[in-house]
């Protein structure tokens, strides 16, 4: 991170197909994934995360029934970039199979690798619907619409849960077995349950567990803050990969981190994400929202640096993408020779609904 450089902007997906290998997950870059999280990892964050390494990236929360009316704003939002270096998966919720197995072809049509449904959205206005995390309670129907799902689409299927609605129904083990026995291709798992939130710490004990109950691929998700925790839970609970959230936000560097590749190569400052982030917003989205992304990755960036709480301040009051350019280039030339700020457990950092 201590010198400039131009971030490649095209890379050649894994030469690996279906047919070379039996399982989806094998075609993955590493085993370090870009976590879905719902108003971040949008085609331009993505493609940002692909650039830096990330083992799987997968679409923020997308409705299946948004996609079915024809929605504008849904149809964009599973917009793929161009020639990605791993796997890309779109993540969809909704309460009816049918409507997966509709909208199906128009996540194909993107490039999409997987088709991801979430199981682990706590947020009210999902639930209530009975979709997210209130999918989980019924282990049984959730089979028979897994099911359903999957023997009616071409695209491999995947699912995001959580490990149950609360501390007392906690059916994380009958939800993977469903997901199993339905035919998807792995189990991602955040270690919270939908009563939790984000409160709390995930229960990783948990998720080893259900790794050593089932031979179904499981990806751990939940309270990875560096890349010294990342690999210690992958080889410590069995798992088949780990997504990271919130640290990556603060950290995009974690996963070459993680994979020993800092350094290999020209790295670039936290300046030259900002305008490489810049260069991918343009072409998408009108002034209003890429002034929106850039101030938020730059706040995210400067978390932990001296100075980080008046730059904040500030950035959320610039009202042109190009004074944002130049407070963030002012800011950011004075801390990036410093060390990557550590993330530590007790501090609080995107506690919202995000994935």
């Amino acid at each position: 991170m201590n010198r400039h450089v131009v971030i490649e902007k095209e890379k050649r997906c894994p030469s690996s197909t279906p047919a070379e290998s039996g399982r989806l997950i094998d075609r993955a870059r590493n085993a370090f994934w870009m976590a879905p999280m719902s108003g971040i990892t949008d085609v331009c964050y993505r493609q940002l995360m692909d650039e830096m390494g990330a083992g799987v990236l997968v679409s923020e929360l997308v409705s299946a029934k948004g996609l079915v009316f024809n929605s504008e704003k849904t149809r964009r939002m599973i917009a793929i970039h161009k020639n990605p270096g791993t796997l890309v998966g779109l993540q969809l919720f909704g309460e009816d199979a049918d409507d997966y197995i509709k909208i199906a072809h128009l996540v194909q049509e993107q490039g999409a690798d997987f088709l991801d449904i979430n199981l682990g959205c706590p947020v009210k206005k999902v639930v209530q619907k009975g979709c997210g995390s209130a999918l989980m309670r019924d282990p049984v129907h959730l089979e028979h619409f897994l099911t359903r799902i999957r023997k009616n689409i071409d695209l491999p299927l995947t699912v995001k849960m959580r490990t149950g609605w609360s501390a007392e129904e906690l059916t994380i083990h009958e939800c993977v077995a469903a997901a199993q026995n339905s035919g998807c291709e792995w189990v991602a798992i955040h270690g919270r349950t939908r009563m939790q939130g984000y409160d709390g710490r995930a229960n990783w004990d948990l998720i080893a567990q259900v790794k050593q109950r089932t031979t179904l691929p499981v990806i751990g998700n939940g309270d990875i803050r560096d890349a010294e925790r990342a690999r210690t839970l992958l080889q410590d609970t069995g798992v088949d990969a780990v997504m990271i959230g919130r640290g990556a936000l603060r950290n995009p560097w974690i996963f070459k981190q993680c994979t020993g590749t800092l350094g290999e190569e020209l790295d670039p400052t936290r300046m030259a994400l900002i305008r490489r982030f810049h260069e991918l917003l343009g072409p998408v989205y009108d002034t209003r929202r890429t002034l929106l992304y850039l101030r938020k990755l730059a706040v995210w960036l400067a978390y932990g640096y001296p100075g980080a709480a008046a730059f904040r301040g500030t950035m959320f009051q610039t009202p042109t993408t190009k004074e944002v350019m130049e407070r963030a280039e002012d800011y950011f030339s004075g801390v990036d020779t410093l060390p990557i700020p550590r993330f530590d457990e007790s501090e609080v950092f995107m506690m919202g609904g995000h994935g």
